[in-house]
């Protein structure tokens, strides 16, 4: 049977999920610098938070080191957010930024072992997950399902790796309603070149 992760552009690259951690662990401090400085957190949460009453609750699926946290602080969010993540050294970079409420450890590739989540959020956000280290078709719905009906959702998903007939079919059957679109480039250099699509969508 087909794995999930042969799906994903780097976890199938890196060929396991303990090898995804090991790296993430490993370059998680030089990530944090390079992701923040390519522009890529805050041009996500430019478009997400217009949709966002400041005290909304939500959580970032993939958080990593917490840059969303950082830009949607300083763009007005003044509740932290909760955030899950396969790196213990990516949460514990999370957790010093400040901007996070409760931190867990998951692999999001096994929906079925994510530990139990306080919600349901008025919003979630996620960028650099799906396409790279988990399937739309595992993401979208662990996201929906910790929504409350209303909510918002920012997610950005890789090009390269995504069928997009399926992901406008997933949408509406998870009650996803689009309301934007923007592309966000990650540039050449300490990162590799990418470019993603973020969608902005509400929950009906």
């Amino acid at each position: 049977m087909k794995s999930p992760i042969e799906d994903t552009i780097w976890a199938s690259s890196y060929g396991s999920v303990a090898a995804v951690q090991a790296a993430f662990d490993r370059f998680g401090p030089e990530y944090h610098e390079a992701i923040l400085a390519s522009g890529v957190p805050s041009g996500a949460a430019e478009a997400l938070m217009p949709h966002l009453d400041p005290n909304a609750q939500g959580i970032d699926f993939g958080c990593g080191s917490g840059v969303l946290g950082i830009v949607l602080r300083e763009l007005g969010l003044r509740q932290p957010l909760d955030g899950l993540d396969i790196s213990p050294v990516m949460l514990d970079l999370a957790r010093e930024t400040g901007c996070y409420r409760d931190l867990q450890r998951a692999n999001l590739l096994a929906p079925d072992e994510r530990p139990p989540l306080p919600g349901p959020y008025d919003f979630a956000i996620t960028v650099g997950l799906i396409g790279d280290y988990v399937p739309y078709y595992l993401a979208l719905p662990q996201i929906v399902s910790v929504l409350r009906p209303g909510a918002f959702v920012g997610f950005t998903v890789d090009i390269k790796s995504t069928p997009w007939p399926a992901l406008e079919r997933l949408g509406p059957e998870l009650g996803l309603s689009l309301l934007s679109e923007k592309t966000l480039t990650v540039p050449e250099g300490k990162l590799m070149a990418q470019t993603y699509q973020f969608f902005v969508a509400r929950l009906e």
